[in-house]
């Protein structure tokens, strides 16, 4: 007999979505003359979620608040190469809110914790409920969130990413995503990494040793791999061990904010895609 696949819950990174629909949709404007490619991008998405999904009754959308984050107090250079929020953006947000709303699409803020991690301690708390769940995102950082329960739906390629997908693209289990970052850095966050370790060399180095932990444990033995530079590499790791840490942190999702939140108050009405339809016809946008 086969088992009843679960629909899962599916949780949407709001923030990553709110600035991709902005710059994707930059000349829309309301009926009124008000920029709102954000505000279309982001309905048009959950337009097609629910058309894709249809037997998921649980959604929340997630994002991030303007609150400085911990990860801003651990080290104050922390995303400050992203510029501040266009205002043409910034007031679409209230109208958003306010749409999705009444579609009855639950929003999930938090002052001063990143949307990253709502989203990773949502995820995790339904997980250990037993609940399947969806994250829509293509941000890499979300691949360390990915286990047998927790996929990943990359909007970009309209791929669903697993631990297997992750394991044959990359040879590295989603958890070590996470020394991967440390490693190489992020750009896009202003994660320091390591300087001059790209990506073979920090997929090797995870690799072999697993973990960053690891890798200082056997620092020693770094030099004599089968690695281009490899003396290089060693004193490049030796010379950097706290940032090495410090880029840890930086790129570790948290999976323990607590959330009040219960699956319950995903659900979704039934007459969420109607609403939404109605919304679309009456805020007509154009360009």
């Amino acid at each position: 007999m086969h088992q009843i696949k679960k629909p899962p819950v599916i949780i949407i990174d709001g923030s990553l979505y709110l600035y991709s629909s902005f710059y994707g949709f930059r000349n829309f404007e309301s009926i009124l003359g008000e920029p709102s490619g954000a505000i279309y991008g982001i309905l048009k998405m959950i337009h097609n979620i629910l058309q894709k999904y249809k037997n998921s009754k649980k959604i929340i959308i997630v994002f991030d608040s303007s609150k400085k984050t911990f990860r801003t107090k651990l080290f104050k250079e922390y995303k400050n190469n992203r510029p501040s929020m266009p205002n043409e953006l910034f007031i679409q947000i209230k109208p958003l809110f306010r749409i999705l709303k009444k579609i009855g699409i639950k929003i999930l803020t938090i002052p001063g914790i990143e949307a990253d991690d709502i989203i990773g301690s949502l995820a995790h708390k339904l997980e250990q409920k037993g609940e399947k769940i969806l994250i829509i995102s293509h941000d890499k950082d979300m691949l360390q969130l990915v286990t047998r329960n927790i996929s990943l739906l990359n909007k970009k390629s309209n791929s669903v990413v697993t631990p297997d997908i992750i394991k044959k693209k990359y040879g590295i289990q989603p958890k070590e995503f996470i020394d991967f970052l440390a490693l190489m850095g992020d750009v896009s966050d202003n994660i320091p990494g390591i300087p001059k370790i790209g990506i073979k060399t920090a997929l090797f180095l995870v690799n072999k040793f697993s973990n960053i932990k690891n890798i200082y444990e056997n620092i020693e033995k770094i030099s004599f791999l089968p690695l281009r530079n490899a003396k290089n590499i060693a004193i490049q790791l030796k010379n950097n061990k706290e940032i090495a840490f410090l880029s840890y942190q930086l790129a570790a999702i948290k999976l323990d904010i607590p959330i009040e939140i219960t699956s319950k108050d995903m659900l979704i009405k039934s007459n969420c895609s109607e609403n939404l339809f109605k919304i679309f016809k009456n805020y007509i946008l154009k360009k």
